[in-house]
This record gives structure tokens, C-alpha cells and sequence, in this order.
């Protein structure tokens, strides 16, 4: 195995940090989303009340790496290229690194890249991503083609929100468990992204075509998965997710 492979490393915007001489120093603990919820004071009543607003903060993964640089640039000109990788396009992108390569979160970088020169060609650098409170599994992002009724497994912890794909004609039930999807007038397929909680077919908003409450999810276990109508298959990108 040659040395650059087992440098401890990070990804962002598909790009790795070895490509800039960056290599992780340290890292913060693997830490989870916090919950949001509020508390509340009530006058006359001891402790407070607890408010669960239904979902996670964004969370703050930090690392500091150590610049080596073997480029043929000098130490100013690659400074400036980590400049453009971090903050030239802004957005959530992928992050993940070699400590944990299964998962990757969400990322965004909006801070300064102050880059601390220490010797002539070697220097380091604290970054501090904000990111979405879930982690995704890589093998969570692989589509799973479903042709007839059958179980789903999610072996997370945590409801993932899947992307579906129902190859289909006509008037249509999907069921997951004991949620109920009724699509009306389906025409060869209609496209579902729980993340986003939308309907669509291709750029074509499909919202009307649907009637149901709220977007499908797939819980912790076994997911029963089947339909009515004339369905050919699913397609489900089920994004099996965890803190």
C-alpha cells in the first residue's frame, strides 16, 4: 500500500485534502446532532417543560490538518488553491474522511482559511464544517430495485427519508408498513424525495398526483413494502441514516 493511501485524509466536494498536502492532524470526537427542543419556564410549577420541536440541529465537525507541501507551487499559491476548493461554491456537499469511511455527512464551509505557515513548505490549518445532524451510509445511496412485494430492511437506528422511483401507469397505491401513497394518473413514472418532500417526474412537479400524509420513511427493521395497480417496479435510494 503506498503512503498516500493510509495518510489519514478528509473528502469535501469530492475532492481529497492529500491533493492539496493536507493531512489530518486531529479531529474532534465523534460527535452526535443535538435534539432541539425548548424549555420552558411555568411560574408556580417546579422544573421546566420540555418542548420537542421534531428535529436535529446542525452539528459542527472540526479538524486540524497539517500542510506539507510537495506541490510545484509555492507555499502562497497553495494556500490559495485550499482557499478556492473551500469556499468558491457554497452549499451542501459531501464530507467524510478516513476514520470513518462508511458514513458521510452534508457539509458546508463558510469560515476563513487562515493557513499558519510554520516553516518554509509546512504549515496547518483548523477548519470547522457546519453540518446536517445525520450521517449517511454509503451503501444507503445504492438503489434498490424492487419488482414485487417484499421487505425493506434498515439496520440504522433512525427513520431514513428515502428517494422512490414508481415505474407505473394509471392509478396507484404504494404502501410501506401501514402508511398508505395513493398517486392518480400516473404516467410511466412518478419520482418521490421524502427529503425534500416533493412529487415530481423529471422537472415536473407531480404534488397534485399524490394524496397522503406526509412523505414516506423507512423505520428501524423490517420495512413491508408492496402495491396496487399497475406497477412494474420501485426503485428506492432508501439513504439508511444514523447520528
Amino acid at each position: 500500500m503506498r503512503v498516500r493511501e493510509i495518510l489519514p485524509y478528509l473528502v469535501y466536494k469530492e475532492q481529497s485534502s492529500l491533493d492539496f498536502g493536507l493531512v489530518i492532524a486531529q479531529k474532534n470526537s465523534y460527535i452526535g446532532a443535538q435534539r432541539d427542543v425548548t424549555y420552558t419556564s411555568v411560574p408556580g410549577r417546579d422544573g421546566d417543560l420540555i418542548i420537542d420541536n421534531g428535529r436535529y440541529k446542525n452539528t459542527n465537525v472540526k479538524y486540524k490538518l497539517s500542510l506539507i507541501n510537495r506541490k510545484p507551487y509555492n507555499f502562497g499559491d497553495l494556500s490559495r488553491l485550499i482557499k478556492v476548493w473551500l469556499l468558491a461554491e457554497q452549499g451542501y456537499f459531501k464530507l467524510w474522511d478516513l476514520y470513518d469511511e462508511r458514513y458521510f455527512r452534508l457539509a458546508s464551509y463558510s469560515n476563513e482559511a487562515n493557513i499558519e505557515q510554520e516553516l518554509k513548505q509546512v504549515g496547518t490549518l483548523s477548519l470547522t464544517f457546519n453540518a446536517k445532524p445525520f450521517k449517511y451510509s454509503f451503501e444507503g445511496q445504492k438503489p434498490v430495485i424492487i419488482d414485487k412485494p417484499q421487505a425493506l430492511y434498515n439496520a440504522e437506528a433512525f427513520p431514513s427519508k428515502p428517494y422512490i422511483k414508481i415505474t407505473g401507469s394509471g392509478d396507484i397505491t404504494l404502501n410501506i408498513n401501514n402508511d398508505k401513497f395513493d398517486f392518480k394518473g400516473v404516467d410511466e413514472f412518478i419520482e418521490i424525495d421524502s427529503e425534500i418532500m416533493n412529487a415530481f417526474k423529471g422537472t415536473e412537479p407531480q404534488n397534485g398526483k399524490m394524496s397522503a400524509d406526509g412523505f414516506p420513511a423507512l423505520y428501524s427493521g423490517d420495512n413491508n413494502i408492496s402495491w396496487s395497480g399497475d406497477v412494474e417496479r420501485l426503485e428506492i435510494i432508501p439513504r439508511w441514516c444514523s447520528l
